[in-house]
């Protein structure tokens, strides 16, 4: 998984459980996604999208520590088979304010292609999963990095490994915004996370999921714990304090166990500064690409799992999927393929 059904908390509703966040270019402009809602948790809520929450695309801008720009949907109660929605932007100090308000840039209805004030694009409803993995591996690699054992890790090639995710499905929220202007222009650096929150009895927000890089809890947290609903109610700007160490130890044992580095804390260091905070780092008007040698931004079909994997054990992992084994995908908006 990348964040599917990733805590005690997340299972209670996959409405606000993010599967993943996406971030690249396409058609002149940038574009971000959310994905939220696995058909593999075999729920039976009834509105697609919780009535009661909110689903916000963050922007840090110049390595700001702190959201600088906030994209907030919320939506009605499901009517004649969709649901209607607002998003507003949050700007500033609002940016991270659940009790401020913000600027109504566009309205719309769940299947239906929408416009933004600024001359974005919206569309959120029912998805093709664009995710794929063959889940035993996962089982195999947390096995190694977070119980201590010596799985084989090879197993998985093309031929023998299985996407447990094949005719799944998801709903998706797809925000397309221009480049340009005083804010994302092109050239900048931004970085983004994606959260779900949920109204409270006493009137304010509780943070129930967030996500920003792919595959980083999964691997290090383990999805049944309490620490794991716990760190989707945390801000990235606590990752380095609350996380970066825990992580560290992890990548240094597995590394010194298997003996892919003769310096495993120098190898761990590295991939902790590149990983946390939990950011998913992008360059506005560049080519996106999640790969081995960088971050910037993640497409649909690129096959996080076999990266953060090698990554995280200093060695090559296969994942014996291919993002052409299957369309999960398409190059025009909404970029998601909308599900029958």
């Amino acid at each position: 998984m990348s964040h599917h059904l990733d805590s005690p908390q997340a299972r209670q509703d996959p409405r606000l459980n993010i599967t993943d966040q996406y971030l690249f270019d396409a058609d002149g402009a940038t574009v971000l996604v959310m994905n939220v809602r696995t058909s593999l948790a075999g729920d039976t809520f009834t509105d697609p999208f919780h009535p009661e929450a909110r689903y916000e695309f963050k922007i840090h801008l110049a390595g700001r520590g702190r959201e600088d720009l906030t994209y907030r949907f919320a939506f009605g109660a499901e009517q004649d088979g969709a649901q209607p929605y607002t998003l507003e932007l949050l700007t500033g100090p609002d940016a991270g304010d659940d009790a401020a308000r913000g600027t109504v840039v566009a309205q719309g209805r769940t299947g239906e292609r929408a416009t933004t004030t600024q001359g974005g694009a919206v569309w959120a409803g029912h998805a093709v999963e664009p995710f794929y993995l063959d889940l035993t591996l996962l089982d195999a690699v947390d096995r190694t990095v977070l119980r201590g054992g010596d799985e084989d890790l090879t197993h998985w090639v093309t031929g023998v490994a299985q996407d447990t995710f094949a005719g799944s499905t998801v709903r998706s929220i797809v925000l397309q915004l221009p480049v340009g202007g005083s804010t994302l222009y092109r050239g900048r650096r931004i970085a983004t996370w994606s959260t779900t929150k949920l109204a409270t009895d006493a009137g304010g927000w509780r943070q129930i999921g967030r996500t920003g890089l792919p595959m980083i809890w999964p691997i290090f947290r383990n999805a049944d714990s309490h620490e794991a609903s716990h760190a989707n109610e945390t801000h990235p700007a606590d990752d380095a304090a609350n996380y970066a160490a825990a992580i560290g130890e992890l990548v240094a044992s597995v590394v010194r166990r298997r003996g892919t580095a003769d310096r495993p804390d120098v190898h761990a260091a590295s991939l902790v500064e590149r990983i946390v905070p939990d950011l998913l780092g992008y360059v506005v008007g560049s080519p996106a690409q999640f790969v081995f040698a960088a971050f910037n931004g993640r497409r649909l079909a690129e096959n996080a799992p076999e990266i953060m994997f090698s990554l995280a054990t200093n060695s090559a992992i296969p994942g014996g999927l291919r993002a052409a084994d299957r369309k999960r995908s398409q190059d025009s908006f909404p970029y998601v393929i909308p599900a029958a």
